[in-house]
């Protein structure tokens, strides 16, 4: 049927996709005001009293907030653009075991880049707000320390849910899944998709002195989408890159390196970070090419032309 947003143009695509997730923002924003009024104090206030029930409620509300900011706009904007809206956002029911191999290879090659790049954005200087971006910087620190607050084995597995599969399964549907795919309808041009989505990732992470490993995960996770056509990968990637870090607060009292890497302190040499960036080129290449014998088994005539008129 025509009726799909698929057959419209990309900005009318667009503009259903953004009203959708603007609507459901909104909804979201008056659900934590309706149902958790007490969180905000102990996200803000270093000195308020962080009980395991506020806690509690704490990650009740991120899992009410993951879900209708990100999951269910994503998964809304397939069903309206397509009969068949999971694959729509890129949720394949058929992956490669190679390239779930090469998925977890990436994230492994490009951390000294990601910490290079860390670094380098710790040390940028925002001229006369600077002092604003490190109070919010403060604000966004406590919230995380709050959050990632653990002291037993079920906390562990907690925090692995809320802070690394959620955020997986929610972020990618909604900026690669969704995203980047109607900015590259509207477009045209691959690199302007990645680029965009990918900034308005890193930004809504509200971190500045986070920005730029953000944004080159981003960039990342982009690139593998569109080689591979298929969400699951940047889904594994995301996923074991959150479970890493929850990995590591858990741990960093057994080991300085922990703690560091904890503390997005750990860097480094520079040819290491140039070998880093060649390796990961080289292995999204070889992803290219490793797809290209993939997607005629994984996608339809049909759907493969939804990509070709790109």
């Amino acid at each position: 049927m025509n009726t799909y947003l698929k057959y419209k143009s990309p900005g009318n695509q667009f503009g259903i996709f953004i009203s959708l997730s603007l609507g459901f923002l909104l909804l979201t924003s008056y659900a934590t005001m309706l149902f958790f009024p007490d969180i905000g104090e102990i996200l803000v206030n270093k000195n308020a009293t962080s009980s395991p029930h506020l806690i509690s409620r704490l990650k009740w509300a991120q899992l009410v907030s993951a879900t209708l900011s990100f999951v269910v706009p994503a998964l809304l904007f397939g069903y309206f653009s397509s009969p068949k809206p999971l694959r729509y956002v890129g949720l394949y029911p058929r992956f490669s075991g190679s390239l779930i191999l090469l998925a977890v290879v990436l994230l492994i090659a490009v951390q000294p880049l990601a910490g290079w790049l860390g670094m380098l954005n710790s040390k940028v200087h925002f001229g006369s707000i600077h002092q604003q971006l490190q109070q919010a910087e403060a604000t966004y620190n406590q919230s995380m320390q709050t959050f990632l607050y653990m002291k037993q084995p079920s906390d562990l597995v907690v925090n692995l849910f809320m802070m690394a599969l959620l955020p997986a399964i929610g972020e990618e549907l909604f900026f690669r899944g969704a995203l980047q795919n109607v900015l590259l309808r509207m477009s045209k041009k691959p690199w302007v998709a990645i680029f965009l989505s990918s900034l308005i990732f890193a930004l809504l992470h509200g971190t500045f002195f986070k920005f730029l490993p953000i944004f080159a995960l981003g960039v990342m996770l982009g690139t593998v989408y569109f080689v591979t056509r298929n969400l699951w990968y940047t889904v594994i990637i995301h996923f074991l890159n959150n479970a890493i870090a929850v990995f590591a607060v858990y741990y960093q009292h057994k080991s300085v390196t922990l703690k560091q890497f904890a503390d997005d302190k750990l860097t480094a040499p520079f040819y290491l970070v140039l070998a880093s960036l060649a390796i990961t080129i080289a292995i999204i290449y070889y992803m290219k090419q490793k797809s290209e014998t993939v997607l005629p088994v994984l996608m339809t005539e049909e759907e493969q032309g939804d990509f070709h008129t790109i």
